[in-house]
Formats: structure tokens, C-alpha cells, sequence
């Protein structure tokens, strides 16, 4: 499972294509280049992540769960394009070069240490698997990388990508007692949305 420590990397080159589209679309405006970007974003993984986040709970058992599992996709996508393009074009492409990091990141973290959830399927085979060499590895990339980015305020970066990986660890255990496939999907949607909303926060601040 050594791949696990290219996760962040990969995240990472997944962010500075959605930055360079964005950069291509910017003479259209702000919003129409934030939606190119999350549009890149949610095409490097096929749209599964937001397929993912929009049957979140496993397979809608009626109408209601359907629709509230698509507004959850919506919801998540316009958050990002909100704050994407709320973010000074100066400070987009380090963005979202972060949030892509950050959200791989998460994933290795939820593989570490974890008991694959009951039917988890191709998670099985990950979940549990990484080694402290792994998730060491890709934590200390991320980390770095966001400290040397963002200074001071890239504590505050990771203390929120964090909190929001461990609440998606505690709320998978007590609803699946174990990591899903879902859940890394969901972790790497949700941290990434919660990474662009702190750094658009912090630039309107």
C-alpha cells in the first residue's frame, strides 16, 4: 500500500489543474472561473466523489433520502465555488493546490489504523492496510507544505481539515462501526470543501 504516500501529490497536481483553469477562466468573471476550477476538481475523480456525497448513507431507501442526499451534493459544490471565488486571485492557486492535498491526505489518514466497515468492498483492501510509514510519510508533505505556504495561518488550515477527518472517522464507526469506500469519498469532498471555506473566510477577514 506504498502508493498511499503519493495521495498528497497527487491531490496537490489535482489542484494546480483546477488553478490553471481558473486562471484560463478568469477573464469571464470570478464565479464562471470558481465553477471551472470545482469542476476540475470533481472530474479528476469521474464525479464518484459527488455521486458519492449525493447517495451519502448508502442507497436512498425513498424520496426524501434522495433529495436530501442531492442538496448534500449541491450544497457542497456551491460552498466551493462560493469561496473559490471569494479567494484573491493571488491566493486561488495556492487554494486550491492545498485543498487538493488536503482532501488526498484525508483519505490516507481514514486508511490508517481503521477496520473496514461490514461489505466495504474494493475499501477493504485499503482501509486498515496503510502503515505508519504511509500515513507518516504523506502527513509530513502535507503538513510542510501547508505551513511553508500559508505561514501562521496554515495551522488554522490544518486544525480544520483535521477536526473534520476525525468527525467523519467517529460519525463512520458509530453509524457503520468501520471506514467505507463512501467515507473516504465523502472525507476527500468534505475536507477539501472545508479547506477553500477557511481560506476564503480568512481573506475576507
Amino acid at each position: 500500500m506504498g502508493g498511499l504516500v503519493f495521495y498528497p501529490v497527487v491531490g496537490a497536481a489535482v489542484g494546480g489543474a483546477a488553478a490553471a483553469v481558473a486562471a484560463l477562466a478568469a477573464p469571464l468573471g470570478p464565479l464562471p472561473a470558481a465553477a471551472a476550477a470545482v469542476g476540475v476538481l470533481a472530474a479528476a475523480s469521474g464525479g464518484r466523489t459527488i455521486r458519492t456525497l449525493a447517495n451519502v448513507g448508502g442507497q436512498p431507501d425513498g424520496r426524501g433520502r434522495a433529495i436530501a442526499g442531492l442538496a448534500l451534493a449541491a450544497l457542497v459544490l456551491a460552498a466551493k465555488v462560493w469561496a473559490v471565488s471569494h479567494i484573491p486571485g493571488g491566493g486561488r492557486t495556492a487554494a486550491l493546490i492545498l485543498a487538493g492535498m488536503l482532501g488526498r491526505w484525508a483519505m490516507v489518514v481514514q486508511c490508517y489504523g481503521g477496520a473496514p466497515a461490514a461489505g466495504s468492498g474494493e475499501a477493504a483492501r485499503l482501509v486498515g492496510r496503510a502503515r505508519l510509514r504511509e500515513f507518516g510519510w504523506a502527513s509530513a508533505l502535507a503538513f510542510a507544505t501547508t505551513l511553508a505556504a500559508l505561514d501562521a495561518i496554515g495551522l488554522v488550515v490544518l486544525l480544520s481539515a483535521t477536526l473534520t477527518t476525525i468527525a467523519l472517522r467517529v460519525a463512520a464507526y458509530r453509524r457503520a462501526g468501520g471506514v467505507s469506500g463512501p467515507l473516504l469519498d465523502v472525507s476527500l469532498e468534505l475536507v477539501e470543501t472545508a479547506v477553500l471555506l477557511v481560506l476564503a473566510a480568512l481573506a475576507r477577514g
